[in-house]
């Protein structure tokens, strides 16, 4: 019989230690961030019928004028292993089922599910209806060594690489500080100028506040000891987000971009990440991203998007 257990934070990221990758959105990290903005989360293992964990799952409610009105699992349930789909509907009707009898209101979930018609159906078993056509996302594999990550690289991006190497720029590697602070206000200021929609700065500032010090990555980029560019990872059990990066013209010439992407997949491989996430691709939107992205070794991910119940 599938269970659905309720766990405390505490136990929550102990639990997760055991899954392959946990997306930010599923993190503790990120549920701290949420419930500095009131929101009130809640955390469940679902387990299958020979009594292990299958799907992880972290859902936010937000309130409206006192009353819950929306409860959202980002990126979740997400799977503990790699057969979790061989359980059919039971776990994903579970899940929903938990969020359902302590928030009777509006639920979306997005479940971290390959998109392909054993998901699509197992979603629908639950009685869930899609509501939003995935996103792809690049991820980097970590595993192996250097040597066989650079030779990954696409050719251009690689040669883009050895470009801003000899630009003469220096990096570091902070844990925040004056470094998340001068990253914080010039991703503002990007956001502003090319009309994007992404993370709010403060946001991004609060996730690094409440991780732990040691999984804060702030890669920067000085010529003439001016800071050029800077590049935030957040690292979350096994596997890392590349979550947001800005540059000033000088460091954009140089290239500093690149070099703070590479720094900083090799600083995450050296502490054991797996995985790094580096966030959505959009081809049609953004070609320019996308090809940053994709150059630096990374395969694409499509989930299987956003989903709802179904009304009975």
């Amino acid at each position: 019989m599938t269970r659905c257990r309720e766990v405390a934070p505490d136990l929550w990221e102990a639990a997760c230690v055991a899954a392959a990758f946990v997306p930010l959105q599923q993190s503790a990290a990120y549920a701290a961030a949420l419930a500095r903005r009131g929101r009130i989360v809640r955390r469940w293992l679902i387990e299958g019928t020979d009594g292990h964990t299958l799907y992880g799952m972290q859902a936010a409610t937000r309130r409206i004028a006192g009353f819950s009105a929306l409860t959202t699992a980002l990126r979740g349930p997400f799977p503990f292993r790699t057969d979790a789909l061989a359980a059919g509907s039971a776990p994903l009707a579970a899940a929903i089922g938990a969020m359902s009898r302590h928030w009777p209101h509006a639920l979306i979930c997005a479940p971290e599910l390959d998109d392909g018609p054993a998901a699509t159906q197992a979603l629908r078993d639950a009685r869930l209806r899609r509501v939003m056509t995935p996103q792809a996302l690049a991820q980097v594999d970590l595993h192996g060594d250097k040597a066989g990550l650079r030779r990954r690289l696409d050719g251009k991006w690689r040669n883009r690489l050895v470009k801003a190497e000899a630009a003469g720029l220096r990096v570091d590697i902070a844990r925040g500080g004056a470094a998340m602070t001068w990253l914080c206000a010039a991703h503002g200021r990007l956001m502003r100028a090319k009309r994007f929609r992404g993370l709010p700065p403060d946001f991004v500032a609060d996730l690094a506040a409440v991780s732990a010090r040691r999984y804060v990555f702030v890669c920067t980029a000085e010529h003439r000891r001016q800071t050029v560019a800077a590049a935030l990872f957040l690292r979350h059990g096994a596997g890392a987000t590349y979550l947001a990066a800005a540059a000033e013209p000088e460091g954009r010439a140089r290239h500093a971009g690149t070099l703070l992407l590479w720094r900083g997949l090799i600083a995450l491989q050296d502490a054991g990440v797996t995985t790094c996430d580096l966030g959505t691709i959009d081809t049609d939107r953004s070609p320019t991203l996308a090809r940053f992205k994709l150059g630096a070794a990374a395969g694409i991910f499509i989930p299987c998007g956003t989903w709802t119940p179904s009304p009975l």
